[in-house]
């Protein structure tokens, strides 16, 4: 009997004493990793912005596959939240702050009552973006022998955040290159004035002339104080398959006809019949949406004009949509 006393005086000096090195030890952690990843900032941080969003990429759904979220009307913005449960318990998780496209400020509790801080800092980085992402607080009594008995938060938490922003990076680079073609057919196309600048160049040189020629005839739209009557377009005059050039004009229509001087120029598109095609997605599928349109065409039995000038309608483009996959391009062929 004596022994067991012994055993026991010695089981709760132990305890005591383990008791009391886990108080004293800092519960401070604040722990953060970083990618640059091939996305526009906006869309990057549309994404992460949208809880409902967070099931595509979320790390911790490979860790447990019994994991189910749950959310209210509001998943997105300040003050959207959504709570979750799985083998290891419950959680909820709320977005209290943000400035947008720079950073996101939310709380979690993983269902101890203990609440931590997550934060996002988004920085554009030559087209791509650099998201970081933290989380920091205070581990409490219980979360600290937790974490002791794991090999510490830091330990366990930074490939979880690492896999996390590559999960991202995987699921943003596939939604931006979806993309479809649509036939809509025969359609009699109104015509109307615009404006231009013409070039010839190479065939694969075509997206950097058009970010050159385009901007142009905008400063003279804007010094002029002239009104634009609808979207940029791209009209082909010579297409040169073997040798692979193309001479083309950049246009943006207006209303009536504008005498100009210098390199900006008036033109008139006349009302035409013609085979329409549309591409919703990114200017890199331009090419096969065009060789579909003519199969296309042809199918149906259309004859598209020999010396017809086929053109290209950016109805909705980066200016207006962050998101290639979004990107709707009419294309136009001329037809008997």
């Amino acid at each position: 009997m004596k022994a067991l006393k012994y055993f026991f005086f010695l089981l709760l000096i132990l305890v005591i004493g383990l008791s009391i090195y886990i108080a004293t030890l800092d519960g401070n952690y604040d722990i953060k990793r970083s990618k640059i990843i091939k996305a526009p900032i906006e869309v990057v941080f549309n994404t992460i912005n949208d809880f409902k969003k967070w099931e595509n990429w979320g790390p911790w759904y490979e860790l447990d596959s019994t994991i189910v979220a749950s959310y209210p009307n509001k998943t997105s913005g300040v003050g959207a939240s959504y709570t979750w449960t799985g083998k290891d318990g419950t959680g909820t998780m709320k977005t209290i702050s943000l400035i947008p496209n720079k950073e996101i400020i939310q709380q979690i509790d993983f269902g101890t009552g203990n609440v931590s801080e997550v934060y996002w800092r988004f920085s554009e980085i030559d087209n791509h973006t650099e998201v970081i992402w933290g989380m920091k607080g205070k581990s409490n009594f219980g979360e600290k022998l937790f974490w002791l008995t794991q090999g510490g938060i830091e330990k366990n938490m930074t490939p979880m955040y690492n896999r996390g922003l590559e999960l991202i990076e995987n699921y943003l680079i596939k939604e931006m290159d979806k993309h479809s073609f649509t036939t809509i057919g025969e359609v009699d196309f109104g015509g109307g004035y615009y404006l231009y600048l013409t070039t010839s160049s190479k065939i694969e040189t075509i997206d950097a002339k058009t970010k050159e020629m385009f901007p142009k005839i905008l400063e003279f739209i804007n010094q002029n104080s002239i009104k634009a009557s609808g979207q940029p377009f791209l009209l082909t005059h010579q297409w040169d398959e073997i040798n692979k050039t193309t001479i083309f004009s950049t246009c943006i229509p207006i209303k009536e006809r504008v005498i100009t001087t210098g390199d900006v120029l008036t033109g008139f598109l006349l009302p035409q019949k013609t085979f329409k095609t549309i591409l919703k997605g990114d200017y890199k599928y331009l090419y096969q949406a065009w060789e579909n349109a003519y199969k296309t065409l042809v199918e149906k039995g259309y004859t598209a004009i020999e010396k017809g000038e086929p053109f290209e309608v950016y109805t909705v483009g980066p200016n207006e949509e962050p998101n290639p996959a979004n990107w709707i391009t009419e294309i136009y062929i001329p037809i008997q």
